[in-house]
């Protein structure tokens, strides 16, 4: 009886922690264009100040950082937790007739960057 007992406390011990927090976001794999490596850091560091929305591109051969840009705000929601109100990238394409990166959000929302001139468009 005690073994069972405990058995339980331990599903609801994980169940419980499993549920307090969403899961990870999947990696995006990056795209590569003639003059970059254009990725998606999920989560703020440095210079970054959200989690979620950002492009960054870096030089193929350098690493070193060509330039970032917020495609989106998440606006914040202090009565809630802050993990559950992140919304990431979850898809990066690369339209190189046109120069234009195409990304899709967890809301489903669709945008499109234009290389030559850095600016984002919401289409969706």
């Amino acid at each position: 009886m005690k073994a069972a007992i405990q058995t339980v406390a331990v599903v609801l011990i994980v169940a419980s922690t499993a549920l307090a927090k969403r899961m990870a976001p999947e990696k995006v794999p990056p795209v590569i264009t003639e003059n970059a490596i254009i990725s998606v850091p999920h989560f703020a560091e440095g210079a970054r100040t959200q989690n979620g929305g950002v492009l960054e591109a870096h030089d193929p051969e350098t690493k070193e950082l060509l330039w970032r840009i917020e495609v989106y705000k998440t606006p914040e929601d202090k009565s809630l937790e802050k993990d559950v109100q992140h919304v990431f990238i979850k898809s990066l394409s690369f339209d190189r007739s046109h120069k234009l990166i195409i990304l899709s959000d967890e809301k489903g929302r669709i945008y499109v960057l234009n290389l030559e001139t850095k600016k984002v468009t919401r289409i969706e």
